[in-house]
């Protein structure tokens, strides 16, 4: 089964966590706020359940003790007289009601109009539903508040009692209200004189309606709730606006990642913002400009050794750097050089002799980079290569040789193209040597060459002397590595510079041309001018092609 990878925006990423966020806090406050609002109304709801709970129990100790209804009747019908009060009761020592309860109950003048109403059928009855307050309260002359549902006998009331002034039988409706904030005071008088211990002669029992409370909570809720859809809103703008300004200049940041990709070193990312994506914009154009200069750092040295050598030089620098520290090793040297150039440039201006030369040197420098050799120096005409630093290979020899050859072949085939055209053919000389020589790094402190310096790099030179045109000349130890893959002609020993006895040397076996060897005309060209007739070019290279 293949599952698709789906691309989520940082700028949704951004606003759905603030969103998340606003919501979040905006939750937590609106709750936070609506529980102390709803603790601060039922605290003050019990504050006025409790000092009217109290007055009534200190009012109705006398009658409780000597048995008088009427006071108990008019102090339970007042308690409803006060905002918020459903019902007040009386209990007597037994839990029995000691006057008929007092009820809010809707009046004839409709369902919106309240009036008190005494149950006189629960008189002298057990009330089902009431709290309990403990003996320990008692004792300490404290309260018993809860919230409870309606109960039972309220409902009873609501159901079994009777409304209006002629007691016809009516049942009133189902009170509105569904919790209740009831509160109970033990009604109680001191023992004897000097004794803590109190004697308990009943509880007064107050209903408050939490129907106003349950109505502010809703308006705070919705208030809080619009703030908090209001808070969510601009929660999203923001985010969003965030969201944009954020992905701006990241934006500019992916571009210029793909400019440089694309091989743009020159391209520059704006910094718009001092902060973090500033810090990142600025390490951008560093990372660019270090990169551009890497580029063109590996693009010069490649100039100076094969592609393949830069390569591995540019994968194992570590390497490549212990190198350069100067070391003796077996390298082959290469030096090619013009027959009679200086004669032939002198028929030539300065412009011209350049211009060959880079024609001439560019086409020898690709040969011997195809077969991963280092152009250590050029010399005027004179080219000094090496094979085996800085990079060696199993067949430094062979490929040092081969490239010779090439370059003879490639000379071959400019000289039918030169004589052809009227101008000079020209010829080279090649000598090669193997050998040991110091590899590294040479020069002073302020200018440094890779080189390589030692007799047998001194004794390629003096062999490449001995080189007539078109040949290319080895040492003993060049042909003893290769003499299975090219064809050797044996020369006669030679007395070179620096060396006590004759050097044995040989001449790779390679068909040597002259004008002289060219065809100068073909049957089509016999009747024209002679080239030389059309003016003087000894020394000429390729015209430019038109663009």
């Amino acid at each position: 089964m293949y599952y698709t990878e789906v691309k989520v925006s940082i700028r949704f990423k951004i606003s759905g966590l603030i969103v998340v966020l606003v919501f979040l806090l905006m939750g937590g406050v609106g709750y936070a706020i609506i529980n102390l609002v709803r603790d601060s109304f039922l605290e003050e709801i019990k504050l006025r359940a409790l000092i009217l709970a109290r007055n009534i129990s200190f009012s109705a100790r006398d009658p409780l003790i000597e048995n008088d209804n009427l006071p108990l009747f008019n102090l339970v019908h007042g308690a409803l007289r006060h905002e918020g009060s459903v019902y007040s009761y009386i209990l007597d020592t037994a839990g029995r009601t000691a006057a008929s309860p007092a009820v809010l109950m809707p009046s004839e003048v409709g369902e919106d109009s309240m009036e008190i109403h005494l149950a006189n059928s629960f008189w002298q009855k057990e009330l089902t539903g009431a709290i309990e307050i403990p003996e320990k309260k008692v004792d300490d002359n404290q309260y018993e508040a809860k919230i409870i549902e309606v109960p039972g006998w309220l409902k009873n009331v609501y159901a079994s009692d009777t409304i209006g002034p002629n007691e016809q039988p009516k049942p009133a409706p189902e009170p509105s209200w569904t919790d209740i904030y009831e509160l109970a005071v033990p009604v109680v008088i001191k023992g004897v004189e000097g004794s803590v211990t109190r004697k308990k002669m009943g509880e007064v029992h107050v209903g408050i309606d939490l129907t106003s409370l349950q109505q502010t909570s809703r308006r705070i809720q919705m208030v809080v709730g619009g703030i908090a859809i209001v808070g969510i809103v601009i929660g999203i703008l923001g985010a969003f606006g965030l969201g944009a300004l954020l992905i701006r200049p990241l934006k500019a940041l992916v571009k210029g990642v793909a400019e440089i990709a694309r091989g743009n070193f020159d391209y520059r990312v704006r910094k718009r913002t001092n902060d973090e994506i500033g810090d990142l914009t600025t390490a951008f154009n560093v990372m660019a400009k270090d990169l551009k200069d890497k580029v063109l750092i590996e693009d010069a040295f490649k100039r100076y050794v094969s592609h393949q050598v830069a390569d591995e030089i540019l994968e194992d620098p570590d390497g490549f750097a212990k190198s350069l520290k100067g070391e003796r090793r077996q390298i082959t040297a290469f030096f090619a050089d013009i027959r009679s150039f200086t004669t032939i440039s002198e028929q030539l201006t300065p412009e011209e002799v350049v211009s060959f030369l880079n024609y001439y040197l560019t086409e020898m420098t690709t040969i011997i980079f195809n077969n991963e050799g280092t152009i250590d120096k050029f010399m005027g005409d004179c080219i000094m290569a090496v094979f085996g630093a800085p990079v060696m290979h199993g067949d430094d020899v062979y490929k040092a040789v081969k490239s010779g050859v090439e370059i003879q072949k490639k000379i071959e085939a400019l000289n039918k193209e030169r004589i052809a055209r009227g101008e000079q053919d020209i010829h080279v000389g090649i000598g090669i040597n193997y050998g040991e020589a110091i590899v590294g790094n040479v020069g002073s402190t302020q200018r440094l060459e890779y080189t390589v310096i030692g007799d047998s790099v001194n004794t390629a030179s003096r062999i490449q002397g001995l080189a007539q045109s078109g040949e290319i000349v080895v040492t003993h130890a060049v042909y003893q590595e290769v003499k299975d893959f090219f064809e050797f002609l044996p020369m006669d020993p030679v007395k070179v510079k620096g060396k006590a006895k004759p050097l044995a040397v040989w001449k790779i076996k390679v068909p040597i041309h002259t004008s002289e060897t060219y065809p100068l005309r073909t049957p089509e060209n016999k009747d024209k001018p002679k080239p030389e007739q059309e003016g003087p070019k000894p020394f000429g290279f390729p015209s430019p092609q038109p663009e």
